[in-house]
């Protein structure tokens, strides 16, 4: 029997490693999603330092990728996959320290088939982050739980990726909530409430936190500006998001698996740690995971959790006999890699005929339409020929050096200047023009309505005239609509 299991980890860890193989040679396929261009903008124009939208980490990991694999999507994202990996054997190793190697196999198998973790697997996203950090804080603490130093070096490791987790998705709120629950829940934990490893990782959370705030204080507060501090209180969309991103089935089987949990007395054992990490993780993105920009999903990590979880529910339950077991199993994990394969490529649906309309109003992420009308990689195509359409309008209005490129919102800013690859940094309309004075925009926007400059904007130029409306198509179909406006002579506010 031992045996028997062993030369099933090595099946799995292979099938691994060609699956790591398997996501590099996907990575080119896609183009930069705006979390990833906003990461290359950063480091081009040397604001890697920042905390706007995402923390300085994804910044400086994509700069490491790009020294190996050059300044393509290739290069921008060539540590998602190893994330990926190590991501997977973080969580077998979790699931091998609380239980045993059969169930550890089961909930890799089960991660790696999770549509949220291969959309992570194949960008370069907060979300790819988290899916490491979080468990490895999670396995850090479950080691230091069982030295008897306070002072373990076990303690730091894991205040080290609590304190990276605000380096990459500031401020990181749900993953000391996660952290304070695996202490509070279970009674017999109680005790290390007081312990000096906590006190460092809470220390170490509190000093990055710190950072976040002095930033934001010296910006304006940008975090109150976007609405980003707001939870979307609408369950339905919340829930479909969930759908679209674990698959139906799966989604049913975490739910009764963590019920499970609940009433089997699970959070008074000492396997309490993934329902612990599980709960405030899954509530916190129920109400703010909306918020985020596909592809970003970092709030998903719940979910791998919740793989541990399903995997030792359905190796223990008796309720069915084992025929029922493997075809649901088998069902379950077939229709998550389906519903991965159409989240990664989203032309499938309209390749087989299916009609997949395009929201009129691409910004409303959290609109009730949205998981119907959207396009989820409507983010990650049509930005290079985004970027032709208007590198021709410039040529055609007489060459770069008069002009300048104003984008519509920071999205359409950053992957502009990516796809352009022009020195002078593409602005959006909160940025600080003075330096501009007397010089001419073309003005890029997204919006299909617009029949002219915003008034914002329109007020700072002499006037403002619509130069061009172009499609961006991906395989035959729409993703991108422009609408082009020269807007001559800037004028700074006060003159």
């Amino acid at each position: 029997m031992r045996s028997s299991t062993m030369q099933r980890q090595r099946f799995l860890f292979a099938a691994l490693g060609l699956l790591t193989l398997w996501r590099w040679a996907l990575l080119p396929t896609l183009e930069l999603a705006p979390d990833e261009a906003l990461a290359v903008f950063r480091l081009k124009h040397g604001l890697w330092g920042d905390f706007f939208e995402i923390g300085p980490l994804v910044p400086l990991v994509a700069r490491l990728g790009m020294l190996i694999g050059g300044a393509g999507e290739f290069g921008v994202r060539f540590f998602a996959p190893l994330l990926a990996l190590a991501a997977s054997l973080l969580v077998w190793r979790l699931a091998c320290d609380l239980f045993d190697e059969q169930i550890a196999g089961w909930a890799v198998v089960i991660v790696n088939v999770l549509p949220a973790f291969n959309l992570a697997a194949v960008t370069l996203t907060p979300a790819t982050f988290a899916c490491v950090l979080v468990p490895a804080a999670a396995l850090c603490m479950r080691r230091a739980l069982r030295q008897a130093n306070p002072v373990h070096s076990v303690w730091w490791a894991a205040a080290a990726c609590v304190a990276a987790m605000v380096l990459v998705q500031p401020p990181a709120f749900a993953v000391m909530a996660a952290v304070a629950c695996v202490f509070a829940l279970p009674r017999h934990m109680r005790p290390h409430l007081r312990s000096s490893g906590l006190r460092g990782i809470l220390a170490a959370w509190s000093v990055m936190v710190l950072c976040w705030l002095i930033w934001q204080g010296g910006h304006g507060w940008p975090v109150f500006a976007a609405g980003h501090w707001l939870p979307e209180w609408r369950l339905v969309p919340n829930l479909i998001r969930w759908i679209v991103l674990a698959s139906p089935l799966l989604l049913i089987f975490f739910v009764l698996s963590v019920r499970a949990g609940c009433t089997s007395g699970m959070l008074l054992s000492h396997r309490s740690m993934p329902m612990a990490m599980l709960l405030p993780l899954a509530g916190i993105d129920l109400f703010y995971g909306p918020h985020e920009c596909w592809p970003d999903m970092g709030g998903m990590v719940w979910m791998l959790f919740a793989a541990v979880l399903l995997a030792h529910r359905s190796t223990v339950a008796r309720t069915a006999v084992i025929e029922q077991k493997i075809s649901l199993r088998t069902v379950a994990i077939l229709l998550a890699a389906l519903q991965s394969a159409f989240l990664l490529q989203t032309d499938l649906p309209r390749t087989m005929g299916l009609t997949w309309h395009f929201s009129p109003h691409p910004s409303a992420a959290t609109d009730w339409s949205h998981a119907f009308t959207a396009d989820p990689s409507k983010s990650m195509r049509g930005w290079r020929e985004s970027a032709r359409v208007v590198s021709a309008v410039l040529e055609q209005a007489g060459g770069g050096g008069r002009w300048f490129v104003l984008a519509g919102d920071w999205p359409l800013a950053v992957e502009l200047d990516y796809y352009l690859g022009r020195t002078e940094p593409v602005q959006s309309p909160a940025n600080e023009l003075r330096s501009f004075a007397g010089r001419s925009a073309l003005y890029v926007t997204e919006e299909r309505e617009a029949g002219a400059v915003p008034d914002s904007v329109k007020n700072r130029f002499q006037r403002t005239e619509l130069l061009a409306v172009a499609r961006g198509m991906h395989a035959g179909n729409e993703v991108r609509w422009l609408k082009i406006f020269a807007c001559h002579n800037y004028r700074p506010p006060d003159s």
